[in-house]
């Protein structure tokens, strides 16, 4: 048998003894319930419309124009440290976003790109679609 199956004689450290893979890694899905919230369903309709990150988008934004407008009387304020953190946050926020919007951006690219290749008329019509007045 192991004639016409070698593999079959593969010492059985080469192969593991179980496989288990995570499919997202790193991620954890968000339970709002009356353990950590004292208005679940209102939390859940909230979030089903602006995610938490969206939210706190928003707060960071508004803060970080009150420090610069705070700054302009306090020059100081820009040495205190939690100011420094925020704006070394917001400034990595802020990569992140403009990176993955480069990336959408290659990926439309791309897509339009093998669409002409493979069909000009819907790719002109695409390109209609879009093309400013």
């Amino acid at each position: 048998m192991s004639a016409l199956f070698p593999w079959l004689d593969w010492p059985s450290t080469a192969v593991p003894s179980s496989l288990n893979q995570p499919i997202l890694p790193g991620w954890s899905f968000l339970t709002v319930n009356e353990a950590n919230s004292s208005a679940p369903d209102t939390e859940k309709r909230i979030v089903a419309q602006d995610s938490y990150g969206r939210q706190i988008g928003r707060l960071m934004d508004v803060v970080d124009l009150l420090v610069r407008e705070a700054e302009k009387t306090h020059p100081d304020l820009s040495g205190v440290k939690c100011v420094q953190d925020l704006a070394e946050l917001k400034a990595r926020i802020d990569e992140a976003k403009a990176e993955a919007q480069k990336n959408r951006q290659d990926r439309l690219i791309e897509d339009l790109l093998a669409l002409k290749r493979q069909d000009g008329g819907k790719f002109a019509a695409v390109i209609k679609a879009v093309s400013l007045p």
